[in-house]
């Protein structure tokens, strides 16, 4: 699968546009996990990739399409900022390069890419987070919240799955704003929490946050 979506971003360069995984897949690589899940972003509009690519499902409104390559299916995303409202529903906005893309995305750890020659890409130093098993938010974390409140949930979900340690400044958030975890609906909430392998100890980092009111 990793070798098919090397692939795809070179088909990508070929054309005159930039291509990289991102997302947690680069993350759980330079750690030694397996990760089955690879999502790109791109340089390439959307009404390229319907030329060049096969595709299974696409979103307009989020520039976003599924390429479908050799029975795999790989989620793809052009390059944007995003403008919240109502929490989770973003307006989006066309970039022209990686490093704006980026800061649109939710810890630093996450920021970390791999280039079409299986290079990794780091602008923002998410391997010294990684390294130093830390969870960061890009920019404040209170807006990130604010922003999309399910961020709060992923920050625990990785401390617990990754045996990472939140950030002073991120934790810190997490308990002044837990109140808008209330605002989210039952089935993002258990699609997140859903992918939790260590519930033991999710529920004990529920018990000293006391978020269970706010999940129920």
């Amino acid at each position: 699968m990793y070798e098919v979506a090397l692939s795809i971003l070179k088909n990508m360069h070929d054309l005159g546009y930039e291509g990289y995984i991102v997302g947690g897949f680069p993350r759980d690589r330079y750690l030694g996990i397996e990760n089955k899940d690879i999502d790109i972003c791109t340089s390439m509009p959307l009404v390229k990739l319907e030329e060049y690519f096969t595709l299974s499902a696409k979103q307009v409104a989020y520039g976003s399409c599924t390429i479908q390559k050799n029975g795999y299916l790989f989620e793809v995303t052009v390059y944007r900022k995003d403008q919240y409202y109502n929490n989770r529903y973003p307006e989006i906005t066309y970039v022209s390069t990686l490093q704006e893309d980026l800061f649109r995305r939710d810890f630093v750890m996450n920021t970390l890419c791999i280039d079409r020659n299986g290079n990794y890409v780091d602008y923002m130093k998410a391997k010294d987070d990684i390294d130093h098993k830390i969870i960061r938010s890009i920019n404040n974390p209170e807006i990130k919240f604010q922003e999309d409140p399910l961020r709060i949930i992923r920050a625990l979900r990785f401390a617990v799955d990754l045996d990472f340690k939140i950030e002073k400044e991120l934790y810190n958030a997490i308990i002044k704003q837990k109140e808008l975890l209330a605002t989210l609906s039952k089935t993002r909430v258990q699609k997140e929490i859903d992918k939790i392998k260590n519930i033991e100890k999710w529920n004990s980092f529920i018990e000293e946050l006391d978020l269970k009111k706010y999940l129920s």
